[in-house]
């Protein structure tokens, strides 16, 4: 599972010098003890006040001293371990390995029939969970990568859970809807591993907590922090400051807002349960000024995304980012927005990256799903690099086949290696003009529609076990008396 750096035999990637790193840090810890952030949750104030800290309970402003920030740090484990139903899709984040997941909360879709943007529904996410579950180099699932908007809005958390866990074995992350059934989710997760014990000493879904820039905790992603700390359950924090709009235009300014309202969620974490597994993330973003629309797609976005991992290095934590596109459609933009906000971001070293599909998060591809898979799969091989031994550089290979009427490719070498030097691809068309002719002139869009109707038709995950379908059920069933 996921993909190794050893090809990288230099430094990573560096938009920071450690200096700068260190000022980031410091004017964080300024930013957090002087200014504060506001939390809309009294237990949450509650715990900080009987820590030391100055809380304003009129304003909800909590002002949290670099000593608990860097006690919260110190605690946060450095390896982080997101499990699958199947032990295959298991993840280690921490160990320099990369992996890649589905992004959370498309509400509409591309129709693959009439190329037409339409709300969403139960059975897309559904398909769209089963094409992530066979796609080699997606390794994990956002619950609601995409909203069904078939479902009573109150209960989108449920359907969607019980249609991921249905739909997948690999890892689930959890982006909160509705903060009245955070723990019916987790009642969900722990029936098809075995109960809540064993849900702990095998997360299969982790939590986000997400930040509202600048500087502000809500009751809902606080009740979900709550929720999964105290249960030892793998929390994700999430920051989603946007240039010039929530956080200053400048990008430093941006990473140190940034900075200090993750650093937030990690001192409270470890205050409410040390040990607490997190994982330091964000979804940074810059606007369109001409429009202040949000873009997903956006140069930048691969600054920010290298300036969070060398931040996540200092304090020796794993670290996630989002790429992503603001092209409507899978083609040519799309391509190369994801490479530019990704790629930046994999090179200073993220151990998990999230995949938005088009339309600014906005809209989901299935096509564009399978584009990104190929993608990856091209940033595997450059960080796989170029072994250099005896056997590699192939020296007496050279000296026979030089001035002889030998050829490389009938030599024992070049069938014993080619597969693993040579990447080979199903999408990328590589044959002559005539034969893409031939073929249909079909574009890579094409291609990935095909692709994507093979995996439907063919590909089938594991069914879970009735009576575990039936309790879920039993539990969506119990919700709806609520609403």
């Amino acid at each position: 599972m996921g993909f190794s750096r050893r090809g990288l035999k230099g430094t990573d990637l560096r938009f920071f010098t450690k200096e700068e790193v260190e000022l980031v840090h410091k004017y964080s810890l300024q930013l957090l003890k002087e200014v504060g952030i506001q939390i809309h949750n009294e237990e949450i104030l509650d715990l900080l006040k009987n820590v030391g800290c100055k809380v304003d309970f009129s304003t909800r402003i909590a002002q949290i001293s670099a000593e608990i920030v860097e006690n919260g740090i110190v605690k946060s484990p450095e390896r982080v371990m997101l499990c699958g139903r199947n032990k295959e899709h298991d993840i280690q984040l921490g160990d320099g390995t990369l992996y890649a997941r589905t992004n959370s909360g498309a509400p509409y879709i591309i129709d693959m029939d009439t190329r037409e943007q339409r709300k969403a529904t139960q059975i897309d996410l559904a398909q769209s969970v089963r094409l992530a579950d066979a796609l080699p180099n997606i390794h994990g699932v956002s619950i609601i990568h995409m909203v069904p908007m078939d479902v009573p809005v109150e209960l989108i958390d449920l359907h969607s859970a019980y249609t991921s866990l249905c739909n997948t074995e690999k890892h689930l992350f959890y982006v909160c809807h509705n903060e009245e059934f955070l723990e019916s989710v987790i009642e969900m997760a722990a029936l098809v591993v075995g109960g809540e014990d064993a849900l702990k000493e095998r997360p299969l879904i982790s939590g986000f907590c997400e930040a509202t820039s600048p500087m502000q905790l809500d009751q809902a992603q606080m009740k979900l922090l709550l929720n999964y700390a105290k249960r030892g359950l793998p929390v994700y924090t999430h920051s989603h400051p946007m240039a010039g709009l929530s956080a200053p235009v400048t990008l430093a300014g941006e990473v140190v807002q940034m900075n200090a309202e993750t650093l937030a969620v990690i001192a409270i974490s470890q205050l409410i349960n040390p040990g607490t597994p997190i994982i330091y993330g964000t979804s940074a973003s810059v606007p369109n000024m001409k429009t202040g629309s949000n873009l997903s797609g956006a140069v930048e976005i691969g600054l920010l995304g290298s300036a969070l991992a060398q931040m996540a290095k200092k304090y020796k934590l794993p670290c996630d980012m989002t790429c992503g596109t603001d092209s409507k459609t899978a083609d040519a933009q799309a391509s190369i927005e994801k490479i530019f906000t990704s790629l930046p971001s994999i090179l200073s070293g993220i151990d998990l990256l999230d995949i938005s599909t088009t339309d600014t998060k906005l809209t989901f591809s299935l096509e564009q799903l399978v584009i990104d898979n190929e993608i990856i799969s091209w940033i595997a091989r450059l960080l796989k690099g170029i072994k250099v031994d005896e056997e590699h550089l192939a020296i007496e290979l050279i000296r026979k086949v030089s001035h002889s009427n030998e050829s490389f490719i009938t030599q024992n070498h070049t069938v014993k290696h080619f597969r693993e030097e040579l990447m080979d691809s199903e999408l990328m068309h590589r044959k002559s003009w005539g034969e893409w002719v031939t073929d249909g002139k079909e574009s890579l869009q094409q291609r990935a529609y095909k692709k994507v109707k093979m995996i439907l038709e063919n590909h089938q995950p594991v069914q879970l076990d009735e009576e575990v379908q039936k309790s879920m059920k039993k539990i969506i069933q119990r919700a709806k008396l609520k609403v």
